[in-house]
């Protein structure tokens, strides 16, 4: 992921979240959350307006 921030000059990675959580979340994973703890830039995450409270 860095030569790609790299190449193409990006100051923010933005991503949607499915609102998982408890161990659905644990079981299926959380790409957003890797980016979120792993990536040096800001990252902003839009839940999708569909998503459902548990």
């Amino acid at each position: 992921m860095h030569s790609y921030v790299d190449a193409n000059d990006i100051d923010l990675i933005v991503m949607g979240t499915h609102g998982r959580s408890g161990l659905e979340r644990y079981l299926l994973g959380s790409v957003t959350e890797k980016v979120v703890r792993t990536s040096a830039l800001p990252v902003l995450t839009v839940r999708s307006s569909n998503s459902q409270e548990k």
